[in-house]
């Protein structure tokens, strides 16, 4: 425990030395020495990252030094910390200054990992002080001055802490164990490194190269159909594309309403060409588009990686420059694509700031209107953090490399373009019929510039599509009721085509959305549409461990599997690699950070009956880990029909619906498959499985 003696000042305590010398100079504490800088009765000192790290297993007990599978799973009931060697001077140095301090104020990154990063520190010396918490949005002088009058009692962020060491020690129990699990069972001296976000988000990858690999094009056949307009005077032309009837969908369509059927498609031309069409519908409506939501991390890494190819590390490190090093930005880290309705005040500034460190903007904002307040400012949709958005920082942007720079445009002009008014067009639709066959056009004009004149300049929009579809070409003028001249048709040979291999941009936002991918009705009840694999602050990281430890590679930006990341998702059992599974616990780590009512001991012990279910498999010898539709599929109910066994597949004995496999996702049964009702949640009868009688390939 630390002692305190003489304690004649309080203790900020910061994540890096880049934020305390921040956070130091607005405090007045110039005064260096050897980790710290001090002032009048305050100290300004700092962790370098995480300055503790889990010990390893034979830290517990020696005989863990030697890989085996009669030891695992390796569950510690003490868990311990030990120092960084890398970084042991500056925790010594925090130490002997936390003897020395009457309180403390967290003042590290305001997120889960910077309230990790403190209190573990905090923990580890048995401090027993005062504590108070510094939330800080952005690191420029205005930030750090209005936050530092608005500190916060630390009990408020302190769920964070415990979500942090949720996720730490989830992440220890699921990557030893099944790491030395897999190992041993390849048994080829290669490390088969497994991870609770890390392997499900290498699934996702391999299954869309399976995907790929298995796909087979398929022919289908588009019409274009031209109708002379303006009774044939100076040639003009509609390009229309025919509609493929709803009741021919079965069969000669697929769900596209794609045309599968050669003979149908030409038989279309054969009887429609020369013929008379009456125009049913000729339509033209005013739309209006709001200027898009801010950046949050995610949507700035998916633009990035869109644009200029650019990984989302690297997007991290970008932005996390601009918010550390230039003070352009606000907090990177962000979920987050509103803004609270006070920071609206600080618009004017902030428009003024952005004129100063760039002149050439003076002329675009001086079209805005500041007194315009668009949609993202919401104070209910905004979470631990607000969008990223520029500050009133004016350093300029002469200091920015090119990355930089383009970085710092996404984000200032998505801002800019909230005092912009909507974007306006003028969107035609035209109908023509000839006898039962339709064919249609449909055009969309631009009228009103609005916020994309803020965007202009770094815009790759367009609106010039395939025929048939938006076009921003102007339709010919006709009316409903008009009739029009088949002039001619073309039939167009096409294939479908394969799904497109992840970026590190599309990955992140499939990692970001797979809750809104959710089928499964016992799934869709319990996960948020916000759910995900990792977050805003891992992501990024969690790919780059992917290509560290040889999953994964990138050719020219496309993100594919290697061999030993196939054969990794091809050992582990179903649960480890099930995006969705991994989201929920995602969502609960999430639910004890904002004290919803999940409490940490009950999230670990939820891995523990996981490991202990999937050890048990693995040191059967009869158990697969492929399972066979015979062995898989057949359980019994012993509760209520001792004698039956049920199979996917046989009729409900409750309401006669088809039962299915299913997997636990909580209970002492987590992760074991049984028998359940398709019409879950209306019918809840269910199944287990006699003992040994259901091979798990779910685990």
């Amino acid at each position: 425990m630390v002692k305190r003696a003489n304690n004649t000042f309080e203790l900020y305590l910061c994540e890096k030395p880049s934020q305390g010398r921040d956070i130091a100079r607005i405090l007045n504490a110039n005064q260096r020495n050897d980790g710290y800088l001090q002032g009048d009765k305050v100290v300004v000192s700092w962790c370098i990252g995480h300055l503790l790290e889990m010990i390893p297993p034979d830290a517990y007990d020696p005989k863990y030094k030697r890989w085996s599978l009669h030891d695992l799973p390796i569950l510690p009931q003490d868990w311990k910390m030990s120092a960084k060697k890398s970084t042991s001077k500056q925790l010594t140095v925090l130490k002997k200054l936390l003897k020395r301090s009457h309180s403390v104020v967290i003042a590290t990154d305001a997120d889960r990992e910077g309230e990790t990063i403190a209190r573990e520190v905090l923990d580890y010396f048995n401090y027993t002080g005062s504590t108070r918490r510094l939330w800080l949005s952005a690191l420029d002088t205005v930030s750090v001055q209005r936050a530092l009058k608005a500190i916060r009692p630390s009990i408020e962020t302190e769920p964070l802490y415990h979500s942090g060491l949720a996720r730490g020690r989830a992440d220890w129990l699921i990557g030893m164990n099944l790491t030395r699990a897999f190992t041993l069972l390849a048994n080829d001296r290669q490390v088969r490194s497994v991870g609770r976000v890390q392997t499900p988000t290498l699934a996702l990858i391999v299954n869309r190269d399976r995907d790929i690999s298995n796909f087979k094009p398929v022919p289908y056949y588009e019409i274009l159909t031209y109708f002379k307009t303006n009774n044939g005077i100076k040639g003009e032309l509609l390009e229309t594309k025919w509609q493929l009837p709803e009741q021919r969908s079965t069969g000669q369509g697929d769900e596209q309403k794609r045309c599968l059927d050669k003979q149908v498609a030409q038989s279309v031309i054969d009887r429609c060409q020369n013929q008379q069409g009456l125009v049913t519908t000729a339509t033209t409506a005013r739309k209006k588009q709001p200027p898009p939501l801010l950046y949050n991390l995610s949507g700035l890494q998916q633009e990035a990686s869109r644009r200029w190819g650019y990984g989302a590390q690297e997007v991290l490190n970008l932005a996390q420059s601009l918010y550390e090093t230039h003070k352009l930005t606000s907090y990177p880290r962000s979920d987050c694509e509103y803004l609270p309705l006070s920071q609206f005040n600080d618009v004017s500034m902030i428009l003024q700031a952005l004129c100063k460190n760039d002149a050439s903007l003076s002329d675009l904002i001086a079209q805005a209107n500041n007194k315009q307040k668009s949609r993202v400012w919401n104070d209910k949709k905004v979470t631990a953090h607000h969008a990223i958005i520029p500050t009133q920082a004016t350093p300029g942007i002469n200091r920015l490399n090119v990355k930089e720079l383009n970085v710092y445009n996404l984000i200032r002009r998505r801002y800019i373009a909230q005092f912009f008014p909507d974007f306006e067009y003028d969107q035609s639709t035209i109908i023509v019929t000839i006898d039962a066959d339709q064919f249609k056009a449909s055009g969309r004009i631009a009228r009103v510039k609005g916020w994309k004149k803020a965007l202009e300049t770094e815009s790759r929009q367009s609106f010039s599509k395939p025929a048939g579809e938006d076009n921003k070409q102007e339709l010919p003028a006709v009316k409903k009721g008009e009739q029009l001249l088949c002039d001619h048709l073309k039939l167009l040979d096409k294939l479908t085509q394969p799904p497109k291999h992840y970026t590190e941009g599309t990955l992140i936002k499939a990692m970001e959305t797979i809750g809104t991918q959710v089928t499964d009705k016992v799934m869709k009840k319990i996960l948020r549409e916000t759910a995900g694999l990792g977050t805003q602050a891992t992501r990024a990281n969690i790919i780059q461990t992917l290509f560290q430890r040889k999953f994964i590679i990138a050719e020219k930006k496309l993100l594919k599997a290697t061999q030993l990341g196939f054969d990794l998702i091809g050992a582990v059992p179903d649960t480890i690699k099930d995006p969705l599974l991994t989201a929920q616990w995602e969502q609960q780590l999430d639910d004890i950070a904002n004290n919803k009512g999940q409490d940490i001991n009950g999230f670990l012990q939820q891995q523990i009956l996981l490991l202990n279910n999937i050890m048990t498999q693995v040191k059967t010898p009869q158990t697969k880990h492929q399972s066979t539709p015979a062995a898989s599929n057949s359980v019994t109910n012993p509760s209520s029909h001792p004698a039956k066994q049920y199979q996917a597949g046989d009729p409900c004995p409750e309401c006669n619906h088809t039962l299915e496999v299913r997997t636990a996702i909580r209970g002492n049964k987590i992760g074991q498959n049984y028998i359940g009702c398709s019409h879950f949640p209306d019918c809840r009868f269910y199944a287990w499985p006699k003992e040994r009688e259901f091979n798990n390939t779910r685990v």
